[in-house]
């Protein structure tokens, strides 16, 4: 049965922490399980309508609310390691052992990298889109969360306008994009900032590197990290650019072309280059 899932308690130093996430768990009744953890201003309903919808109901789609947004927009962001804790702690409480794709965007990405500490899950197939590889980058964090923050607060003062300028960017998404941007806490936006700054990269076997594809547009930011990192610290994993694409644009423009390439990774598993090409265009 299709449900919303939270809610668990964790005990540490004889302090009781009440933690909620929400939860999409869609077609349950499925054994192939898809793990989908969306990108900053995003939400669960994003991205079930992004990739859970497009590719039908054979799969089984947990997909994850993080803190600060969506229905779980009352909990404060503290750190991509808290997340990936409470994701982990749902798929052990529903005996979730393996999972035949993970899919990180951008800030999700982040977050299901510290997943992959937890060697009790397998993946079976990893796509990270635009995910932010800088692991020391302080300027980088300063200026990202003084930018933010005046954003927001320009967005505090006249919504109409932020809205225009994710319309802009997004098309229709804009809208709730912008409204997930203000009512976002300042807490959250700078532990956000911070996490992407300071991104703790796993440490990965040839065979688990195998199975992760990193994607980036050639126009955004993060690419410059990631053509240092991703071939030093992953020289197993795949790289893909998609040219003339900025952060995370190309599953926005075309959620039906890209959610069919990734039923097509699952599917074929080692998809071969001038596949991708053909299904990319």
């Amino acid at each position: 049965m299709d449900g919303i899932s939270s809610l668990w308690i964790r005990i540490k130093r004889k302090e009781i922490w009440c933690w909620k996430m929400n939860f999409l768990d869609l077609n349950s009744n499925q054994k192939d399980t898809i793990l989908l953890i969306h990108p900053m201003l995003s939400s669960a309903q994003g991205m079930k309508a992004l990739i859970a919808d497009q590719m039908g109901k054979e799969f089984r789609y947990i997909i994850p609310d993080l803190s600060a947004h969506g229905q779980s927009a009352s909990l404060i962001y503290e750190s991509a390691l808290k997340e990936s804790q409470m994701i982990y702690d749902y798929l052990k409480e529903h005996h979730i052992k393996e999972l035949r794709l993970a899919f990180g965007a951008s800030l999700g990405g982040v977050v299901l990298l510290q997943l992959l500490n937890y060697k009790d899950i397998k993946f079976e197939k990893l796509v990270f889109e635009g995910i932010s590889l800088w692991t020391n980058a302080p300027l980088l964090d300063v200026f990202t969360r003084y930018l933010l923050l005046i954003k927001h607060r320009k967005a505090l003062r006249n919504r109409d306008l932020a809205v225009r300028k994710m319309v802009a960017l997004y098309g229709e998404k804009g809208e709730m994009m912008a409204d997930s941007f203000i009512a976002m806490d300042e807490e959250s936006i700078k532990h956000i900032s911070h996490d992407c700054a300071f991104v703790a990269l796993p440490n990965l076997t040839p065979e688990e590197q195998e199975s992760c594809v990193f994607f980036y547009g050639s126009r955004e930011f993060d690419l410059i990290a990631a053509k240092k990192v991703v071939p030093q610290k992953y020289p197993h994993a795949k790289f893909y650019i998609w040219q003339g694409y900025d952060h995370c644009r190309k599953i926005t423009e075309n959620p039906r072309v890209y959610s069919k390439l990734l039923e097509e990774m699952i599917v074929k598993k080692n998809i071969s280059f001038l596949k991708l090409k053909l299904l990319i265009y």
